[in-house]
């Protein structure tokens, strides 16, 4: 062998090396590429009309695909409401009305959590007032 195809064959290894962990599909641990999360609606302190409903529209992108969407409304240390979505997509953009009949006037905080292919979680959380 030659000079140029020993380093030529090392430099291979060392390449192939390098990747390995894009060569392992079963790897599910955190890589620290959270989800990018945003709430679009609502806005800080916003108010809604508890006849009319909370409008909740979020976007979520990630490139390990978002896997899970956690959200809760609380209020007073309780949780009112708790739903989830299992979109398994790389953007995401939720946008869905959600009943406020059983929320008495008074301000509350939603809390949205994503988790990605990976197990990255990114949390937002935004106040509103149900009058």
């Amino acid at each position: 062998m030659n000079l140029k195809t020993i380093l030529a064959a090392a430099l291979a290894v060392v390449a192939l090396t390098g990747c390995e962990d894009l060569l392992e599909e079963d790897n599910m641990q955190p890589d620290g590429s959270k989800p990018s999360l945003t709430i679009n609606n609502p806005t800080g302190n916003q108010s809604v009309n508890q006849e009319q409903g909370l409008r909740v529209f979020v976007t979520a992108v990630d490139k390990d695909a978002v896997k899970k969407l956690d959200f809760k409304i609380n209020g007073n240390e309780t949780t009112f409401i708790s739903f989830s979505r299992t979109p398994d997509r790389n953007v995401i953009e939720l946008d869905t009305l959600v009943s406020t009949d059983n929320l008495k006037p008074g301000t509350y905080q939603l809390h949205v959590r994503a988790t990605d292919g990976r197990t990255n979680i990114s949390d937002q959380m935004v106040n509103f007032n149900v009058k």
